[in-house]
């Protein structure tokens, strides 16, 4: 039997300077099982399993794959080992099942190549991309040919908008037929699901609920302004982002707050505002958001994510988002923004609030710590109460980093209150339950497709030990700690490459 003993490596390593050309010996590597193309059988012996079941942790476990699937976990000694197998000691490490990050952009944007790079070099074996392309079955015929190592893409449609949308690229809807126009030919397109937007009007929304519904095809992202977060759940929405109106779901003064709010959105984003009229209407939202905040009443909020329970209408709170909000400008000396394009740097270095004057900016960073706090409450009791969560971060917006962010937003959601398994089960388990997958995927089990991260350390006693990986297994192909350093040299190459840039939203 093939042996390979990885070495030991400690997460507080030093990220490498990373060279245009790859060394000889890591381009052998990655060439060396790229030739072999994984017919051999792989087991990895003595390791921890945290399987993300119920289960608590199982040392001393063998886990035995064959092609792509788990066909073995098992402690026992006796355990059948394929012949000529490729053996990775695990004395000493932890296996976790493969991550998900729920909810990225540009995953399937042809201008970042290097982001598929970065998700997997950090254990980030899939991704929902939240804004998909015009036409998902033409995307995937291209993708196919893609050579690299790539994360498997649960796509959406593009962002499904009401006139004047917040974004360029997106599907612009305006009444009831649209909406319904839309689901059909998305759905006809290869789109996994359908993303609906916060400009949408209440009748446009209602009829993609009604479309989707009829089609058998989930639609999922934000809560609009013109509806509250409990209609969109009674409507059958399958994910609310970012807590989209679920905050003033909250409140004990919904109803003015939501009337107060769509005026003051309608008015920011008229096409013929001025400059000064916006900043002054932004005001306004800050306070009335400040307000939202004050007027949380847990038994109202108790009431909404009981309705979610009910709904099964899952939450994706996306912290790292939030946080990135409050910690704007970037600190340029984080190490991880040597992964990313020029175009993409540039657009983060302005910042979120670089349009707004001093006074304006110093209020929204206020604003975005009380909304952040108010975020970890909610999330607390959405985990006690039962609420289906996800863990997702909202790459690319700033701070919000390919593959790196993951391992953020599971700190977040572990300080929010859950504890680290649940917050792990929200990248693994949950993702493939709420997909539909989860007889494939998510969990360390006989059956299930081998996406694996091999970890130095047990992310149950500290949730950040999910940045110690040793190795990652792919569809049932091993990535040692060194193959992944590679993957981060190219993907800090390929940045480099001009127009590699992709837009969060």
């Amino acid at each position: 039997m093939a042996r390979i003993l990885a070495p030991h490596i400690t997460p507080e390593r030093p990220v490498r300077r990373c060279y245009l050309h790859f060394s000889l010996s890591l381009i052998f590597l990655l060439a060396l099982f790229s030739v072999r193309g994984w017919s051999q059988s792989l087991v990895i012996k003595d390791v921890t399993v945290i399987d993300a079941t119920a289960r608590a942790a199982q040392p001393h476990s063998t886990v035995v794959i064959d092609g792509d699937h788990i066909v073995a976990v098992s402690r026992s000694k006796k355990i059948h080992l394929p012949h000529n197998a490729v053996i990775v000691d695990g004395t000493g490490k932890f296996l976790i099942p493969g991550l998900w990050d729920m909810h990225v952009h540009g995953a399937s944007d042809t201008r970042a190549p290097w982001s598929h790079l970065l998700f997997v070099a950090n254990g980030v074996v899939g991704v929902r991309d939240m804004s998909g392309p015009p036409d998902a079955h033409a995307w995937r015929a291209t993708q196919a040919s893609n050579p690299d190592p790539s994360p498997t893409i649960y796509l959406g449609s593009p962002i499904v908008d009401g006139p004047n949308p917040a974004w360029p690229d997106s599907i612009v809807v305006a009444d009831e037929a649209q909406g319904r126009e839309v689901v059909d030919q998305q759905q006809q397109r290869g789109a996994d699901f359908i993303k609906v937007y916060s400009g949408l009007s209440r009748n446009a929304y209602f009829a993609i609920a009604d479309e989707a519904k009829k089609r058998g095809i989930p639609f999922e992202g934000h809560v609009p302004d013109a509806v509250t977060a409990a209609e969109a759940s009674g409507a059958g929405q399958r994910s609310i982002e970012h807590l989209t109106q679920v905050a003033e779901g909250c409140s004990k003064e919904e109803k003015t707050i939501a009337a107060e709010r769509q005026r003051l959105e309608a008015s920011f984003r008229a096409p013929d505002a001025t400059m000064p009229q916006k900043i002054a209407t932004g005001q306004n939202i800050i306070r009335l958001n400040f307000h939202k905040v004050e007027s949380f009443d847990e038994a109202t909020a108790q009431s909404l994510l009981a309705q979610f329970v009910k709904n099964e209408t899952w939450q994706t709170p996306t912290l790292t988002l939030l946080q990135g909000q409050i910690d704007d400008p970037l600190d340029t000396n984080d190490p991880r923004l040597q992964y990313l394009s020029k175009e993409v740097r540039a657009k983060w270095d302005a910042g979120y609030y670089s349009h707004f004057p001093p006074p304006a900016r110093a209020a929204m960073v206020q604003l975005a710590k009380a909304e952040f706090d108010e975020s970890r409450k909610i999330v607390a009791l959405m985990y006690r109460i039962g609420v289906p969560i996800l863990a997702g971060t909202d790459t690319m917006n700033p701070h919000c980093l390919p593959g790196f962010g993951i391992h953020d937003e599971l700190a977040f959601l572990v300080d929010a209150g859950l504890p680290p398994l649940a917050a792990l089960q929200a990248a693994t388990r949950n993702a493939a339950q709420f997909m539909g997958q989860q007889s494939r995927r998510g969990t360390i089990e006989a059956g299930k497709t081998a996406d694996l991260v091999l970890l130095d350390k047990d992310p149950l006693a500290d949730i950040h030990n999910t940045r110690s990986i040793q190795a990652v297994v792919l569809n049932g192909k091993l990535f040692p700690r060194a193959a992944l350093d590679a993957m981060l040299t190219k993907a800090q190459t390929l940045a480099g490459i001009p127009d590699a840039a992709a837009s969060g939203k």
